[in-house]
């Protein structure tokens, strides 16, 4: 043991620098968890501290959870309006195309038309109309995705029905 006190005795002077080092390094270190702590402090009053000076942060995070709830329950309403709305869209009408042609030889100048009224699945109706000199018939056809399943179409039908059920 004698030797060893000897040996520190006579390196006293690098014992002192290099204890010296490591109290320099365990300054920094305390330094550094010191700003981080003054960080967080801070952000944690700007998190949580904000608008209630004097509310405990049991009573800000159950208001914040309430906000959450008020907001899961406003998305689960809007998720089912949007899906009723969708299904309105589905069976509303919105594709459309006309055609008019000349029913009848003679100077009818393409008076007669027919127009396909069609939803999303291509199911409504072809509504025509002939129209002579003398005299005015409508017919309604009702159609089920893409097909007529009781009348048969006209040419002029049929072409509404393509031109209607091609749109977007």
């Amino acid at each position: 043991m004698g030797d060893f006190n000897a040996a520190i005795v006579e390196n006293l002077v690098y014992v002192f620098i290099f204890l010296g080092i490591v109290i320099g390094v365990m300054i920094g270190f305390i330094i550094s968890l010191e700003t981080r702590l003054s960080d967080m402090k801070k952000r944690y009053r700007k998190m949580l501290m904000s608008d209630e000076d004097d509310a405990n942060a049991q009573q800000i995070l159950l208001k914040h959870a309430e906000k959450i709830n008020s907001a899961v329950e406003t998305e689960e309403k809007l998720n089912t309006e949007l899906t009723q709305m969708k299904d309105l869209l589905t069976h509303a009408i919105s594709r459309v195309a006309v055609v008019r042609f000349n029913a009848f030889q003679g100077d009818t100048a393409e008076l007669s038309y027919c127009i396909a009224l069609l939803d999303a699945e291509n199911s409504g109706v072809i509504i025509s109309s002939l129209n002579g000199r003398e005299f005015t018939r409508s017919y309604v056809k009702p159609i089920v995705k893409g097909e007529s399943e009781k009348y048969k179409l006209t040419k002029e039908e049929e072409q509404a029905l393509r031109d209607a059920s091609t749109s977007k």
